[in-house]
């Protein structure tokens, strides 16, 4: 399955998980004994793909450390530098010249319960070739996520990034929402959009809106939605709830055992 190379963004600042990520990086946030980024990399290795390129940026040294070249978790890492912060298109946008085929994006502070399910969504993107390929979960308010509607085939008819109440009322279904998760499968020519896209609010490039010119263009956009769980480490609220739920069912023993492995291995 190496047709499918993986980018993972990573190098935001995580304002909303001060003070921890003023010193760190968010994504090593610790959950289960691994950084957030090391679930990120999992997941990807479960559906497949074993290239991954990660998008870094300002105070980011400690992540690369931990990830070295991949070797000691299954895979093959990179590094593209991304100077300024402009939002996760514009992070995307870094790799044009770095990648020529389709590709995995998981956000770096961000990863889903249980990983495998990254594997349907390839299936799916493999399978339609649309332009784009997004995991969505159902929510009960669309406020501050990227919203979709899509027809009972799964192609997406319409996206908007936080949707005004006028907005997400003609994206909702059945008084629910379909939320775009931080999991996403593009064919190359999506950098095309990327770049045609205006700049948002802060200055930001969103790569909701680039999907969005995407989709007013005619191009197929498919969304799949997720039967297990989105687990976003964005913020205190929930990293702390997420913590929470994934210490309760936790073998301590196991969890030792991996980890105590890993550390040998990577001491030799």
């Amino acid at each position: 399955m190496d047709d499918i190379v993986g980018l993972v963004p990573a190098a935001g600042g995580g304002t909303r998980l001060y003070p921890f990520s003023k010193a760190i990086p968010k994504e090593m946030y610790p959950i289960l004994g691994k950084a957030a980024i090391e679930h990120c990399i999992e997941t990807l290795r479960e559906g497949g793909v074993r290239r991954i390129f990660v998008v870094v940026g300002h105070q980011k040294g400690a992540l690369m450390d931990y990830l070295g070249n991949g070797s000691n978790f299954g895979v093959t890492t990179a590094y593209i530098f991304q100077d300024e912060r402009r939002g996760i298109g514009h992070a995307i946008l870094q790799a044009k010249t770095w990648i020529d085929r389709p590709f995995a994006v998981l956000l770096g502070d961000s990863f889903i319960k249980p990983k495998k399910e990254i594997a349907d969504i390839i299936a799916l993107h493999r399978r339609e070739k649309p332009i784009a390929s997004l995991l969505v979960f159902q929510v009960d308010s669309p406020e501050g996520y990227g919203v979709v509607s899509m027809d009972r085939q799964g192609r997406v008819a319409d996206l908007v990034e936080k949707p005004s109440a006028a907005e997400a009322k003609r994206l909702a279904t059945d008084g629910r929402y379909l939320a775009i998760t931080g999991v996403y499968v593009f064919d190359p020519r999506i950098f095309e959009y990327i770049e045609k896209t205006p700049p948002g609010a802060n200055g930001e490039i969103q790569i909701t809106d680039a999907i969005g010119l995407a989709v007013k263009a005619g191009e197929k956009v498919f969304a799949l939605q997720l039967k297990g769980r989105y687990l976003d480490i964005g913020k205190w609220k929930t990293v702390l709830s997420i913590e929470k739920e994934l210490a309760g069912g936790m073998d301590v023993e196991a969890v030792v055992r991996e980890r105590e492995a890993l550390m040998r291995r990577m001491q030799e």
